[in-house]
């Protein structure tokens, strides 16, 4: 339930930015006539997006049985990389978005297609709905049976509220009241933990389905401190990949992808300087 919030959250309020960007310099160029474009390329995006959803929920159902251990790593596997590239991304490019956005604009409207501003606003809502549908997917595959379907749906809208009014606040002049570079910084590591957990569910199931040789070694039992079959141990697992009971494969997994992560993020930094 946590997750699909902070996913929901995240996911919304990046959307919810760059059409907050693409209007609040179509008012400064004197465009205002333009946002109908805007309004058109957000209500094609959250249509497509929903589309997705249910074309992805059909999917599912034609790997039914004993390859749905391959579809459910499949998606899992996807989410990571797409959800690791989504942080690193933004992370290293948050700060040239607004600029970009402007020289698109200007674009535009210097070659008189307006159509192109719907183009925009309609990639950029899509983007991030494929995203959250393939992150949700993650979630409710890692979670299967532990969470509510209603508690879900309602995690997801409220952290889509919330990302809105957020936007909202930050383009009426309260920008300064929140650290959006501190908060993608802080969701992004939250979210890296997420991604990690799925991953290590992933192996799981594909250790399962016997596609890897299982390392089924247990490292510890902590279930006597938080066993991971309580709310608080589905918490945990949701938010930061814990278990109560590792594998030897689980915590190698762990390993790997974190300190890939740390890896790749020294060598942008040795880059930059």
């Amino acid at each position: 339930m946590i997750g699909t919030f902070i996913i929901s959250w995240r996911e919304s309020i990046e959307a919810a930015l760059l059409v907050g960007i693409l209007m609040v310099y179509l008012k400064k160029i004197g465009q205002e006539k333009s946002f109908i474009f805007i309004y058109m390329g957000v209500i094609f995006g959250i249509i497509a997006s929903l589309l997705f959803g249910y074309l992805s929920t059909r999917l599912s159902f034609l790997f039914e049985g004993g390859r749905e251990e391959i579809f459910s790593s499949v998606i899992l596997l996807f989410a990571v990389v797409i959800l690791t590239y989504m942080v690193i991304w933004m992370s290293d490019q948050a700060k040239h978005i607004k600029g970009k956005i402007h020289q698109k604009v200007d674009a535009v409207m210097e070659q008189k297609k307006l159509w192109a501003l719907t183009f925009l606003a309609f990639t950029g809502v899509f983007r991030e709905g494929i995203e959250t549908v393939l992150f949700l997917w993650g979630i409710f595959i890692q979670n299967q049976g532990t969470s509510s379907l209603s508690l879900s749906l309602l995690s997801g809208i409220s952290g889509i509220v919330l990302a809105v009014l957020m936007a909202w606040f930050f383009f009426r002049g309260f920008g300064h009241l929140v650290d959006m570079k501190k908060f993608f910084q802080i969701t992004g590591g939250v979210l890296l933990f997420m991604s990690a957990g799925m991953l290590v569910a992933s192996v799981g199931k594909l250790e399962s389905a016997g596609f890897i040789p299982p390392l089924l070694t247990r490292i510890w039992d902590s279930s006597w401190l938080v066993d991971d079959r309580t709310l608080v141990g589905h918490l945990f697992s949701g938010l930061f990949g814990y278990r109560a009971k590792p594998t030897l494969m689980e915590i190698l997994v762990y390993f790997i992808y974190f300190s890939s992560i740390i890896f790749w993020i020294r060598r942008q930094n040795l880059r930059r300087a």
